[in-house]
Parts: structure tokens; C-alpha cells; sequence
């Protein structure tokens, strides 16, 4: 429970460092839980669109600043993060060692 609200608490807090735990935990916790549910209620249409489109924006702000410190522990440029795919890849990297 902690991985997944570790990006919750540093969502604007990209220098800092995140696990490779915390970002698959997160990334799992995406995938199997928030998606499903933002397509139920999409799908209910009751609900403006707007408010969806607003939810959307902020896991993706989250799962943004939560790769940019992935990468950071890795000493790769965080920047890398924003290439689709090879966000991914980089981001299995284990931590750099000191």
C-alpha cells in the first residue's frame, strides 16, 4: 500500500529518487484498478466528459513525475521517460550503484 501512495504524496516531486518496486507496484495498480474504472465510468455516461478527461490528466501527471524518478535512480536522463516504450525499458533498469 505504501508504493502506491508514495506517488499520491510526490506527485510534483520530480528530484527525487523512486524504487523499481514503487514504479511497478504503481504501474500495476494503473493497469489492473484505475483503468478499468475510468472506462465503468466513462462507460456509465453519466458523468461529463470533462471529468474524466480531468481524471485522466491527473494519474498522468502522477505516473509522469513517478518516472521521472525512476530514471533518476538510474542516472539516465529523465527526459528519456517522455519516448514511449523506451520509458518502459529503461525504467526495468536496476538502480544505479554508489
Amino acid at each position: 500500500m505504501k508504493y502506491i501512495l508514495t506517488p499520491f504524496k510526490k506527485m510534483f516531486n520530480i528530484m527525487d529518487k523512486a524504487s523499481i518496486k514503487e514504479f511497478w507496484t504503481y504501474v500495476t495498480f494503473l493497469i489492473f484498478f484505475i483503468s478499468p474504472l475510468i472506462g465503468f465510468i466513462d462507460g456509465l455516461s453519466v458523468i461529463h466528459k470533462n471529468y474524466i478527461i480531468a481524471f485522466n490528466i491527473f494519474f498522468l501527471i502522477q505516473f509522469t513525475t513517478l518516472g521521472f524518478r525512476r530514471l533518476n535512480e538510474t542516472k539516465f536522463s529523465k527526459w528519456f521517460f517522455l519516448i514511449p516504450i523506451i520509458n518502459l525499458i529503461l525504467a526495468a533498469f536496476p538502480a544505479e550503484e554508489k
